[in-house]
């Protein structure tokens, strides 16, 4: 025979219940919102180190070229013979040469730096970053470039400067290499 419950007790299991599936449900939203943030900042994390590494490639892709093409003249404020990889474009197209890659582009500048033949101008951001021997207007054997390689992948950007100089015909060396921040 099948007893019926105290009266005060009818109705409990069920409210019970409920607060648990409630509970349940809470702790389930709390899990799933960390989990997205931590999926968010992993693909952050990810689209940085690529743009990071397009803009790298950038900057060996501009190596490369100074190989083949390493006249001042073709990297100089005048727009007249520059090249297309030139800070100051041409035609009046935007500066630089674009380059897309797999999953991104690197848009790559190529600067001509002027002899430093005062001290201090070293500093200065257009021009070569050691000095002109004593008695000289110019080096007698190298010439200076600035590359600038702005890396992009989804929305994330890295920019990249190097300081490369043309010791002989096809030989670029690297002189300095940084991480620029804006």
């Amino acid at each position: 025979m099948i007893r019926r419950p105290r009266p005060d007790e009818s109705g409990v299991a069920l409210g019970l219940a409920v607060i648990l599936v409630v509970l349940i449900g809470v702790l389930a939203a709390g899990f799933l919102a960390v989990v997205r943030s931590d999926l968010l900042s992993t693909i952050s994390a990810n689209h940085g180190q690529r743009a990071f590494d397009l803009a790298d490639a950038g900057a060996r892709a501009a190596a490369a070229r100074l190989r083949s093409d390493a006249s001042p003249e073709h990297y100089d404020a005048d727009a007249s013979e520059n090249a297309e990889w030139a800070y100051v474009s041409p035609g009046g197209d935007p500066p630089g040469k674009k380059l897309t890659l797999d999953h991104g582009s690197a848009t790559v500048t190529v600067r001509y730096l002027i002899p430093a033949t005062e001290q201090g101008q070293q500093r200065e951001g257009d021009h070569a970053p050691e000095p002109v021997p004593d008695g000289l207007s110019d080096y007698p054997e190298r010439d200076y470039f600035l590359v600038v390689s702005e890396g992009v992948s989804g929305e994330t950007r890295r920019k990249v400067e190097v300081i490369l100089y043309v010791a002989g015909p096809g030989e670029v060396e690297q002189w300095s290499w940084r991480e620029a921040h804006e």
